[in-house]
């Protein structure tokens, strides 16, 4: 798989005019676009490819795992950045070498980068960016898995919860029914925003209680194998009130209704416009005030943007979330959020969580 990603790359590099290119993950900066190309799952690494070799960099932490995981010989990095890249370039003067300028810091791209005045530094990280959008067979198996744990997880809070809990202690628990399940981690900071607070879009769970008659918006994702998923229900405690009710089968009309449209080859900003549309005719389109989704896979915000400015058209391969919403402030808010892969014939829904609305006590 890793061979493979290499050598399209390189593909890329020849079709670009770049001699070499350079992937810098310092404390996890660049740490997707390194367990991408390589498998290193590690926070610090220097990866330099050309058309012919790899030299890749770790320090003392990481030596034996690099080698594990990536099947590559490390190099010890041993002191400054600038000593470590000067003793690995090694294409001639002239050479044009690509980097990620979105994930290289101004500091690093001024005070090291710049010092080699032999080298054209071109910002080329759209070549990684564009190989990452379409994910393999694999790549949607364990965004599935993923999806799965964190079901599985909420399944199993639900269970545990009662009127009075707080929004803290159902992410606790949450979060740990995940981990406890397979997930190396939380794919992000999970949301419980319950009652008045639903009505923060990203509402991080609070000490506030969660009673009666209210809504819990619930946003939640596991990381595993590498990938994340990510996923929003809406659920009633104990009862709920016809203005909710409206609320919730509106957005689920809109979320429904975008995700039946979804296919290759139109544009991001379209689908945007289904649900925006069923929502604005509903009488409360000034309330969602967010994207319709985005890219999801090696991070939880990646490519393509699902939104009504967005110029991406969708392309087979797409992994991206549904999740219109609606948020009255002072009252309550209602978001619904799926998964989905385009595919040739539409789309296929990686998430299975029921969305009819559960009242739970």
């Amino acid at each position: 798989m890793f061979e493979n990603r290499i050598k399209e790359l390189r593909r890329k590099m020849l079709s670009k005019g770049l001699d070499a290119y350079l992937v810098i993950n310092i404390e996890g900066s660049s740490k997707p676009s390194s367990y991408y190309l390589t498998g290193f799952t590690g926070s610090f690494s220097v990866i330099y490819i050309t058309h012919d070799h790899i030299s890749f960099l770790t320090d003392g932490r990481y030596l034996e795992q690099a080698e594990k995981e990536t099947g590559i010989k490390p190099l010890l990095f041993k002191s400054k950045l600038s000593e470590a890249l000067k003793d690995i370039f090694d294409v001639k003067k002239g050479s044009k070498i690509g980097f990620e300028s979105n994930n290289v810091s101004t500091n690093i791209y001024l005070k090291v980068l710049k010092s080699f005045e032999d080298y054209e530094f071109i910002p080329a990280e759209e070549l990684i960016i564009e190989m990452r959008r379409i994910k393999s067979k694999k790549e949607v198996t364990f965004i599935k898995n993923a999806a799965e744990i964190a079901e599985r997880a909420l399944e199993e809070t639900l269970d545990s919860f009662y009127i009075g809990m707080t929004e803290k202690e159902f992410a606790a628990k949450l979060e740990y029914n995940m981990k406890l399940i397979g997930a190396d981690n939380y794919a992000f900071e999970t949301i419980v925003a319950s009652g008045p607070r639903g009505a923060l879009p990203h509402g991080i769970a609070s000490n506030k209680k969660i009673f009666e008659g209210e809504l819990i918006v619930i946003d939640f994702g596991a990381y595993a194998y590498g990938y994340n998923s990510d996923i929003t229900r809406t659920v009633a405690v104990n009862k709920i009130s016809p203005k909710q009710r409206e609320i919730y089968e509106l957005v689920l009309k809109a979320q429904k209704a975008a995700i039946d449209a979804a296919k290759a080859g139109m544009k991001y900003s379209d689908l945007d416009k289904i649900a925006r549309d069923i929502i604005s005719k509903g009488g409360y389109g000034e309330y969602f005030t967010h994207s319709l989704g985005h890219g999801l896979g090696l991070e939880v915000h990646e490519n393509p943007r699902v939104s009504k400015i967005s110029e991406a058209v969708s392309k087979v391969g797409d992994v991206i979330t549904i999740e219109p919403g609606i948020y009255l402030p002072g009252e309550f808010g209602v978001r619904i959020e799926d998964d989905i892969l385009i595919t040739e014939d539409g789309c296929e829904v990686l998430t299975s969580f029921d969305k009819n609305l559960i009242i739970i006590s």
